[in-house]
């Protein structure tokens, strides 16, 4: 099931950019797919019921400051057509956002999605990024340049979410052990 990830269907509509974009080497003992977690970034399996349904994969982030210690993480999402609107994106992006929060020292993390694919409703923001604004025109597709949306979390955003659900976890257990 992984080789789907090589079909233009499964980028469609909102991250094909044509045949010789080859961002997405097969999964496989040959490939990266083993060892794909480095200092450079890295990308991860989606799976569901033992199968590969899409992939996360994180980088280095813009530079703001001309410094290594400015640039947080880009992180990106693939889920194949079937298995959208499934909540495999968000569970996969909150995964990835507490892996790279937990074992890296950044302070941001940043994601950015073609805008006709971004959330309508403002509490679907993917992994609890908050929606920063648009780039206008910067992804060419489909024979034509489209506006980006950014979404961004801060460490200290993620922390706090963290300290929440943990409160929510124990209330919850508490009231089970009653």
């Amino acid at each position: 099931m992984a080789e789907r990830l090589r079909d233009p269907e499964a980028w469609q509509p909102n991250n094909w950019f044509g045949f010789g974009y080859t961002q997405v080497p097969p999964f496989g003992p040959q490939s990266p797919g083993l060892g794909m977690i480095t200092p450079d970034g890295g990308r991860m399996r989606l799976v569901r019921d033992r199968a590969t349904i899409g992939q996360v994969s994180w980088f280095p982030g813009y530079d703001y400051g001309g410094s290594p210690r400015h640039r947080g993480w880009g992180i990106g999402l693939l889920v194949l057509p079937e298995h959208r609107r499934t909540r495999a994106a968000s569970s996969g992006l909150v995964l990835l956002i507490d892996y790279l929060f937990s074992t890296t020292a950044t302070h941001r993390i940043e994601a950015a999605t073609a805008a006709a694919a971004a959330p309508k409703n403002p509490s679907a923001r993917p992994g609890g990024m908050s929606r920063e604004g648009i780039v206008r025109s910067a992804q060419w597709r489909d024979g034509r340049w489209n506006d980006v949306v950014i979404y961004a979390i801060l460490r200290e955003e993620w922390e706090a979410g963290r300290a929440t659900q943990t409160k929510r976890d124990e209330t919850a257990e508490g009231s089970a052990l009653r």
